[in-house]
């Protein structure tokens, strides 16, 4: 079901469309410690900061999920079915179940979600970039995050298990395009969620509707069009996401 997830990106489409003159909104940051967290001293933190931007032109990026973590832990995995929270992520763009799941593994340190969606290249109310600070200490020197590919049925991009920096010069990542396989990729108006009409200016209203899907998370096929979707201004090519990593204390 759909519809409790969609009011709160509708909220978010609407601020994007009424408020354009307005700063951007700033990213509510939820931090949580995983129950399987180590248990090191806090001499043994580290802090970093992770910034997410956007490298396309027509999908806007939903709030997502961080993840520190030892290697052992994996946030999603290419070739298997997506977890619920993955799922979520995919076709609502709600990293809330994801981060509930994900704190209760052994080997994670941290958790954060961002509220604020990240919007696209070349104009939009909200910026292309956004950091959030997150915390890691012990063995976890990993880092997963996942966010939805808002102007799809069930695309979604992020980095898994990728090394943390182990100095303080920042490093970064080029993150590609999943489909989670839950969600047919019918690009049908009332299949996709309202905030990427409200935020890319296409026209459509979007709805609650989904087919689904028993596929498992692959490479992203991108927009075939024919729609409610346009390959050239929801479409890309090559990676969607850099993410960068600056360590800072």
């Amino acid at each position: 079901m759909r519809l409790p997830t969609l009011l709160v990106l509708g909220t978010i489409a609407s601020a994007a469309c009424t408020d354009a003159g307005d700063s951007p909104m700033a990213p509510e940051i939820d931090q949580r410690q995983g129950q399987g967290a180590e248990q090191a001293s806090d001499a043994s933190a580290r802090w970093y900061d992770v910034t997410i931007t956007n490298l396309t032109r027509g999908q806007p990026l939903s709030p997502g999920v961080f993840v520190t973590h030892a290697r052992n832990v994996r946030l999603f995995t290419v070739g298997a079915k997506a977890s619920d929270g993955i799922q979520m992520i995919a076709e609502n763009g709600d990293p809330t179940a994801a981060a509930r799941r994900v704190s209760r593994l052994p080997g994670v340190a941290a958790v954060v979600t961002s509220a604020a969606p990240v919007g696209v290249v070349g104009g939009s109310a909200f910026p292309s970039s956004l950091t959030v600070r997150i915390e890691a200490r012990g063995n976890a020197n990993r880092l997963s995050l996942a966010t939805m590919l808002i102007c799809t049925n069930d695309g979604f991009t992020g980095v898994g298990n990728v090394k943390l920096p182990g100095g303080f010069r920042p490093e970064s990542w080029y993150a590609r395009a999943y489909d989670a396989g839950t969600e047919v990729n019918t690009e049908a108006d009332g299949d996709i969620v309202p905030p990427c009409f409200g935020l890319t200016g296409a026209p459509g209203a979007g709805g609650g509707g989904r087919t689904a899907e028993g596929g498992v998370i692959a490479m992203h096929p991108g927009i075939a069009g024919g729609a409610a979707l346009v390959p050239g201004l929801h479409g890309w090519s090559g990676p969607v996401a850099r993410i960068t990593v600056q360590r800072i204390r």
